[in-house]
């Protein structure tokens, strides 16, 4: 049990911290003891959990600080869900819009699709923990229109393609960073001066079919992107 309570504790301060605003500063070490009733050892180790895991920015000399957690995408594909419940983030959607269009030369160009054809558009805000962290703009082709109205569009799209017998294998991704207009700025809740990262996704099927290209812009000061990379080899 003395192995585990630091992390019991962690989670409790977590729970506590969660509906404080960006920058407030925390009760001393001291004092979070007495309150839980336990050693400073463990409410120590406990705030080391929520320091690696980024919900709060410890400064020596000034205080402990309650801090809006990054979200870092790696290599894998996953799902906007997937990326923040594996963070320890509620994933929630706000459907903005649905309805089927003619596709832009963009998206006939990264799904493959003949310039007559129609897709499905999907714009919805994406949020995590309540607070919003993208604007995703999805296009698919309209072959998925009847499985992506009668499914659940404030979850993950690439789960109501599985279900309907389309599995997402691979992707590729372009990021950029821009600038963005009224209309996204309040969305996200940025000020006008604010740049967002632009992350263009492409999705593949089993079989190599482009099915889904998703443009999404994410708040900067919430989401990052890195890689793994390795010196070429000489040979």
């Amino acid at each position: 049990m003395r192995d585990t309570k630091y992390r019991h504790i962690a989670d409790l301060l977590r729970d506590s911290f969660t509906g404080l605003s960006d920058g407030s500063r925390l009760p001393s070490e001291k004092e979070l003891a007495q309150h839980y009733d336990v050693s400073l050892m463990t409410i120590r180790r406990a705030m080391e959990v929520l320091d690696t895991e980024g919900f709060v920015n410890r400064i020596v000399g000034s205080g402990t600080f309650v801090q809006r957690r990054i979200v870092a995408k790696g290599d894998v594909l996953t799902s906007f869900s997937e990326d923040m419940r594996m963070r320890g983030l509620e994933p929630s959607t706000r459907l903005i819009g649905f309805e089927i269009v003619p596709a832009a030369d963009d998206v006939v160009r990264d799904l493959r699709l003949r310039s007559s054809e129609k897709v499905v558009a999907i714009e919805r805000l994406r949020l995590a923990d309540g607070l919003p962290m993208c604007l995703e703009v999805a296009h698919l082709p309209a072959r998925f229109a009847h499985a992506l109205e009668s499914g659940d569009l404030n979850g993950s799209l690439h789960e109501l393609l599985s279900a309907s017998g389309t599995v997402v294998l691979t992707g590729t991704r372009r990021i950029r960073a821009v600038s963005v207009g009224d209309r996204v700025a309040t969305l996200l809740g940025l000020s006008g001066s604010e740049p967002a990262l632009q992350i263009v996704q492409v999705f593949f099927d089993a079989q190599a079919r482009p099915v889904e290209r998703s443009s999404s812009l994410f708040r900067a000061d919430r989401y990052e992107a890195f890689s793994r990379v390795r010196k070429a080899d000489p040979r």
